[in-house]
């Protein structure tokens, strides 16, 4: 586990690693997980569409949405599907397409689309932004 940092607070368990990190708690110990997947584990999962050269693999649950149409055609995302806004901005977004979509592990699954790191922490700006309001308005008039 090196180079993960572990916050425990009471209950509260906070780990950065952007990665997978498996927790199991028995009686007020906590037992992690430390065998990372090796490169090349990860099988492409079904309905993930191979990505042309300098573009981002986007799964089609998310390529074919109307959605993701919606902000492409807004100037949100560029043709290769890289956010064209702030990264406050982008992670509210993602948020967004998330629960509209049904897409589990949003910081996850954006921060790997993207190449992003700590976008549960740019979520977390943008909510005490003021000018983040304008933006969810504008996102809500594209999406809704």
């Amino acid at each position: 586990m090196a180079g993960n940092t572990i916050y425990v607070k009471g209950s509260y368990i906070d780990i950065h690693d952007n990665g997978v990190v498996n927790l199991s708690v028995d009686k007020g110990e906590v037992h992690v997980g430390d065998r990372q997947p090796a490169q090349g584990d990860r099988q492409p999962a079904q309905g993930d569409r191979q990505p042309a050269q300098g573009e981002c693999a986007i799964s089609d649950v998310l390529a074919d949405s109307e959605p993701w149409l919606k902000v492409k055609q807004a100037g949100l995302v560029d043709a290769d599907g890289m956010p064209t806004v702030s990264r406050p901005e982008a992670a509210l977004m993602a948020d967004k397409l998330a629960k509209l979509l049904g897409i589990a592990n949003k910081w996850k699954y954006f921060e790997q689309l993207w190449h992003r790191n700590n976008m549960r922490n740019d979520y977390n700006t943008a909510l005490n932004q003021v000018k983040s309001l304008e933006f969810q308005d504008r996102l809500k008039k594209i999406l809704d």
